[in-house]
């Protein structure tokens, strides 16, 4: 089925609602008001406005991100046209309304077929009406008109969202969520139970995980560890990017999901087994994709764990999982992350001897000090 793009054509009725806002984040107040402001007119203009260092930036919202979160957000919606006011350089206000004015009036004209429109703008606070009505001409064979929304029917803002995303999740348009979900991503040399601790940390909490891309493009490749040249390499950055990213956006992401393994390990793993030359012309894919990523914890697993001959990994690994593990923890400094690091180095006792309750259990008390997120346990 075919899909209007709200990023291409005009709105052609000459009945139009403008409805604008930082959106930082799109949450359901906003989204039953630009529904309301849909179902009264023929069309709609979703001005997102801001500039450089506002508040929406300060959390990694930024005026061209949420550009282009709203426009996937309402990508199924052809009377929707999202449009962007950069207010960037403009005065302050008092003093910027002119500008302000003079840019919206351009892109209502830009944006819309009819030669003449009767616009309602939709506003919530009545500063806005009064300094709109003053500038849009009626002598232009156009009509406007300012209309107040009601901000107290939804009890919801943007600014109670960015400091407790979780606790208004439900809230959050699911484009956005992605912005403040919780990620947790478990890193370490082959054979020491990464894969074990993703998927029952996971389950713990009913959160979606990603599994190790490596080990799905081997099996479907037929190929070994040993056999992997740089263009392999250069599929793993992007196939576990890829796995990562969706389980940040699937719809189960409640507020926070577990990855195994990212682009440093990979790059770890290049760096110990390619040569210099192959390191180097990956080296901008891996900078970028390192730098695209978002980590809030990252668990790290020495290599304390019996090697398992699984009949995945290289067996001659085994002999080179400390110098993995040092290799990951300098890269780690490398890219300023050992803020985030929480090291499982627990042992175990006669009890517990490979220490996998212990790891687990520190795991899941590092989620609950890095991200306020708590996944019930067992005292020990």
């Amino acid at each position: 089925m075919q899909t209007n793009n709200i990023s291409k054509g005009k709105l052609s009725g000459q009945k139009i609602g403008v409805y604008f806002g930082t959106f930082a984040p799109l949450h359901t107040g906003h989204q039953q008001q630009i529904y309301k402001t849909s179902a009264l007119n023929e069309g709609v203009l979703l001005v997102v406005s801001g500039y450089e260092g506002d508040r929406g930036s300060k959390v990694g919202l930024h005026l061209d991100k949420r550009f282009r979160y709203l426009r996937e957000a309402f990508n199924d919606e052809a009377e929707i046209k999202v449009v962007k006011l950069d207010e960037t350089g403009m005065p302050e206000m008092p003093h910027g309304w002119d500008e302000w004015a003079n840019q919206l009036f351009s892109l209502i004209q830009d944006n819309t077929e009819s030669e003449t429109i009767a616009v309602t703008f939709y506003v919530g606070e009545v500063e806005y009406a009064t300094e709109l009505e003053k500038r849009f001409p009626t002598d232009d064979g156009n009509s406007y008109h300012v209309e107040i929304a009601d901000r107290q029917d939804i009890k919801i803002s943007a600014t109670m969202i960015r400091e407790h995303p979780q606790a208004y999740w439900q809230d959050i348009n699911r484009v956005f969520r992605r912005q403040f979900s919780k990620v947790v991503t478990i890193m370490g040399s082959a054979s020491t139970g990464k894969t074990t601790l993703v998927r029952r940390l996971a389950r713990s909490i009913n959160a979606p995980f990603s599994e190790e891309y490596a080990r799905s493009y081997e099996e479907y490749s037929n190929i070994n560890d040993d056999e992997l040249e740089m263009a392999d390499y250069a599929r793993l950055i992007t196939g576990q990017y890829d796995v990562n990213s969706k389980e940040i956006n699937s719809p189960a992401n409640q507020g926070i999901v577990f990855l195994d393994t990212d682009a440093i390990v990979t790059r770890v793993y290049a760096k110990l087994y390619l040569g210099k030359a192959e390191q180097e012309q990956l080296e901008p894919l891996f900078q970028k994709t390192i730098r695209d990523e978002q980590m809030d914890l990252i668990l790290v697993i020495p290599p304390i764990t019996q090697y398992i001959d699984d009949g995945f990994r290289n067996m001659a690994w085994e002999s080179s999982r400390q110098a993995f593990h040092e290799e990951l923890m300098r890269q780690l400094a490398e890219f300023n992350l050992m803020d985030k690091v929480v090291l499982l180095d627990d042992e175990g006792d006669a009890r517990d001897k490979e220490g996998y309750l212990s790891r687990y259990h520190h795991a899941i008390d590092a989620v609950k000090q890095k991200t306020g997120v708590e996944i019930k346990r067992l005292d020990y």
